[in-house]
């Protein structure tokens, strides 16, 4: 209780004050371990809203885009092309369900500096999810582990975020999404996922809490191969708590700045480096 009490103090004291991207690193590893061990989710909000705050502070700092931050066990991409930086963590909460966070840094190589953006986690099931444009403060909230820039004679300015998001008890979800920059302004989803069924904004995949699913990009071949997902049961059939991989895969291969979904490939020649990954079920077109 000594420690927590003198912490906090000592927190109040950086966030009334400048603060270097060191001691906010210091002071988000400290509370990022005290969020992993609340047993209540008031004092889950209450860390992360400090947490919050902590980078708000350091953003005015433009060393904070660069500062490796190698402390921090959680979210901290940086793309490719080194214009996009993802800060993310998740609260787990006490009825299975997470509320997520995230601040987008976007450089500007001329200004040498960047703008952020805080995402808001919009927290409700939004209708036909995959085919809506959301805002930041009606973000899909998820846990971000690769981004993936855009094919620059298509769409330069957007990228694709692979995800993963605990639903609830039963079900968990894999997320391909997209990023659009546009006048310092930042979209969520991006009509850049065509199917047989057309195109999406966005793709989701659910499956049960019991079970993993891989989506995983390769950059090398400029896919993303995924597990088929299907239920155990025929009869189970949309109640997706049943639903786990299969065995079989799907691809989404970029082109032409759009990701193209081939369903039911083998995989085989992927682990061996083959510069095609997979064989192609789909009858030639003439």
């Amino acid at each position: 209780m000594k420690f927590t009490f003198l912490f906090c103090l000592s927190l109040q004291a950086m966030l009334i004050s400048a603060i270097t991207p060191a001691e906010a690193e210091t002071a988000l590893s400290t509370l990022h371990s005290q969020l992993n061990k609340v047993d209540k989710d008031g004092d889950g909000d209450s860390i992360s809203q400090q947490m919050r705050q902590l980078f708000i502070s350091v953003f005015e700092d433009p060393s904070t885009f660069d500062y490796p931050f190698t402390k921090l066990q959680f979210c901290k991409l940086t793309s490719s092309d080194h214009r996009i930086r993802l800060f993310n963590w998740n609260l787990p909460r006490k009825d299975g369900t997470h509320t997520y966070f995230c601040f987008v840094l976007v450089w500007d190589a001329q200004t040498k500096n960047y703008d952020w953006t805080e995402l808001k986690d919009y927290q409700r099931e939004v209708e036909k999810i995959e085919n809506k444009f959301l805002t930041t403060d009606k973000w899909f909230g998820a846990l971000y582990y690769e981004i993936i820039p855009m094919d620059k004679k298509g769409r330069g300015d957007t990228y694709t975020i692979l995800g993963w998001d605990g639903k609830d008890r039963l079900t968990n979800r894999k997320i391909v999404d997209a990023l659009t920059i546009t006048n310092k302004k930042i979209r969520i989803g991006a009509g850049i996922y065509r199917s047989d069924d057309g195109t999406r904004k966005r793709m989701i995949l659910e499956y049960s809490e019991d079970v993993s699913a891989s989506v995983k990009y390769y950059a090398k071949q400029n896919c993303i191969v995924m597990d088929h997902l299907s239920p155990k049961n025929p009869m189970m059939t949309g109640i997706y708590a049943d639903y786990g991989p299969d065995g079989s895969y799907d691809v989404l291969l970029l082109k032409g700045g759009k990701w193209e979904l081939i369903e039911n490939v083998n995989v085989d020649d992927f682990a061996s480096g083959n510069e095609k990954p997979f064989y192609d079920p789909r009858p030639r077109r003439k």
